[in-house]
């Protein structure tokens, strides 16, 4: 179940079967009972965004089957939001109880975390089982449909659009985000780099001594996206309910940490994003084919 294509593995192969394999994954997962629902629907959801950024490196070839595909699983993760929002709202305020400076601003946390709390069990009364039971009934049609999928070829090709679109869009949003870092802005930019690290999951068995490190500077920006992401959603989402007392003390310890986050990404995303797309895709074909040149640095060959 290695989300990669494997070493000696034919491209036209590895895609379908990655899909196929998580597809099934999300459906064990989501059945497994002994889980608890918020782990299960935390679980199922990753399957389903990999299955997505999966779709997006053969958007191409897949032509009219990308649109239909992509937002089926959209949707369907959709459906699944609820009670891992409400999850991840606890663990953004979790992450903060270190960050606390002073009595006012421990006592909010705690007192927030309680709230939350409370609330996340409330959200469990109303019942999970059938929004979950749902989507895995659903799972199944998602199988049968990649047997109707267009032959993909085993070559490069296949999937270079894909590599080259997907990078090349989180290089734009990575400059609107540096020209002003909203949270609109980041979300954006953090949706396109994590799309951009699946792909190279996926690629990771080319050249180590270009993609190992690349891989890891992608997944240290897209935790600090994800986190900054996360305190957005709690500074739109729960600051406001507090009293006014409250939501600034709240405020305090955001703006700290958001600002932090914020920093630690530009600077990674100056690295990544450094060279123009048709540049990048050179780099990680080459890293493919195993080519000497997939060792330079990332960020030498310039803008």
């Amino acid at each position: 179940m290695t989300y990669a294509i494997e070493q000696g593995e034919r491209i036209a192969e590895a895609i379908p079967r990655i899909i196929l394999e998580r597809i099934a994954a999300a459906a064990e997962q989501l059945s497994d009972e002994a889980s608890t629902p918020e782990d299960r629907v935390h679980d199922a959801r990753k399957r389903l965004k990999e299955i997505r950024a999966a779709l997006r490196l053969i958007r191409e070839p897949l032509g009219e089957h990308f649109e239909q595909e992509n937002a089926w699983f959209r949707e369907l993760g959709h459906e699944l939001a609820l009670l891992r929002d409400a999850d991840a709202i606890i663990e953004a305020v979790d992450a903060l109880t270190d960050r606390a400076e002073g009595f006012h601003e421990r006592r909010v946390i705690r007192s927030l975390r309680r709230r939350l709390h409370r609330a996340r069990r409330q959200l469990r009364q109303l019942g999970t089982s059938p929004p979950i039971d749902e989507v895995v009934n659903q799972l199944p049609v998602a199988r049968a449909r990649v047997t109707l999928w267009p032959p993909l070829q085993d070559l490069f090709s296949t999937i270079a659009p894909g590599l080259h679109r997907t990078y090349g869009d989180g290089r734009r949003a990575f400059h609107q985000a540096h020209e002003n870092p909203s949270p609109e802005r980041l979300h954006e930019w953090r949706k396109r780099v994590k799309d951009h690290w699946y792909h190279a999951q996926i690629l990771r068995h080319a050249d180590p001594s270009f993609m190992k490190p690349y891989r890891e500077r992608l997944e240290e920006l897209s935790a600090a996206l994800g986190d900054r992401h996360d305190l957005d959603v709690l500074r739109s989402h729960v600051a406001p309910t507090l009293d006014s007392r409250d939501e600034r003390v709240l405020a305090a310890i955001l703006d700290r940490r958001s600002a932090e986050l914020t920093g630690t990404a530009l600077i990674l995303g100056n690295t990544i994003y450094s060279d123009r797309p048709r540049v990048r895709l050179t780099q990680i074909e080459s890293a493919w084919l195993g080519s000497d040149s997939a060792a330079e640095s990332v960020s030498e060959t310039g803008t």
